[in-house]
């Protein structure tokens, strides 16, 4: 069944949340949350969106995640306008995620509380980001050029009525260029200074321990998508490399090696 972030995720249970960025990718994690009976937080970016395709979501993931005895989570990733927030709504995504880091706070601010506006007219759960998150998706030169400070969280929380909030902490998107440092003295001091949960994006590349730790700081959700995505080409080439012809067998590859990367994440938090 198709349920909100709310639901599924608390201080007590964090959860990975995964990217669906291929066919493969999707079919793997709604397996493995199917096999293992446990609720599942699946997400889509504005770029992954277009390039699947919005008859993608509305009529195969939609209903298919909405028939399943198991709860998932549908959640619209860094939607940058509120035409996109309203898109994903309308497609049937059941949390959305508004970004409007970019901007300076108080524009931000006025935006998410547009955006917060749609998510509750809609009943679903609603992101914000303040600080922002970069990397190499995103074209960043700087990683860490604007981590999230207590006082601008602080001001944040109290402006726009939000069930999560994303944050800057030495995190980023893509591949890191460098080991990452990710501050967590100042995940705790976040946690402490504001009322909502806490999302760590960009997870591919953070040392597990600090990703068990961060989790223990406060960060309530931990972002996954470039891991996929890395493991998505590995089944692709294992199989070429073997001198697989048939796509069905190369797909099934690429679902294997996605499924082992779910397995060890999940596997993860509950030590």
């Amino acid at each position: 069944m198709l349920t909100d972030l709310t639901h599924v995720i608390a201080s007590d249970r964090p959860r990975f949340a995964y990217n669906v960025t291929s066919v493969e990718g999707f079919l793997a994690l709604v397996d493995w949350g199917e096999t293992h009976g446990k609720a599942m937080v699946l997400q889509c970016s504005e770029r992954y969106l277009k390039d699947l395709g919005e008859d993608f979501f509305r009529q195969l993931v939609v209903p298919r995640l909405d028939t399943s005895p198991v709860p998932f989570v549908l959640h619209l990733d860094h939607a940058g306008s509120l035409e996109a927030v309203l898109k994903g709504l309308q497609i049937g995504f059941s949390s959305v995620m508004f970004d409007g880091s970019t901007k300076p706070l108080e524009e931000n601010i006025a935006l998410s509380r547009e955006a917060a506006k749609l998510a509750r007219m809609a009943g679903v759960s609603f992101e914000a980001e303040v600080g922002h998150v970069g990397g190499a998706e995103d074209g960043d030169e700087d990683e860490t050029a604007m981590f999230t400070r207590v006082g601008d969280a602080k001001a944040f929380t109290a402006a726009v009525p939000m069930d999560f909030l994303a944050v800057s902490v030495g995190n980023a998107h893509g591949r890191y260029r460098k080991p990452p440092k990710i501050q967590l003295n100042r995940i705790a001091d976040l946690a402490a200074a504001v009322p909502v949960p806490l999302v760590l994006h960009g997870g591919t590349g953070i040392p597990p321990a600090d990703l068990v730790e961060a989790t223990r700081r406060g960060m309530v959700k931990i972002n996954l998508g470039t891991e996929l995505k890395l493991a998505w080409i590995a089944g692709i080439q294992s199989s070429l490399a073997a001198g697989e012809m048939e796509p069905d067998r190369i797909r099934a590859s690429a679902r294997q090696s996605i499924t082992h990367v779910i397995q060890t994440m999940e596997a993860l938090l509950t030590r």
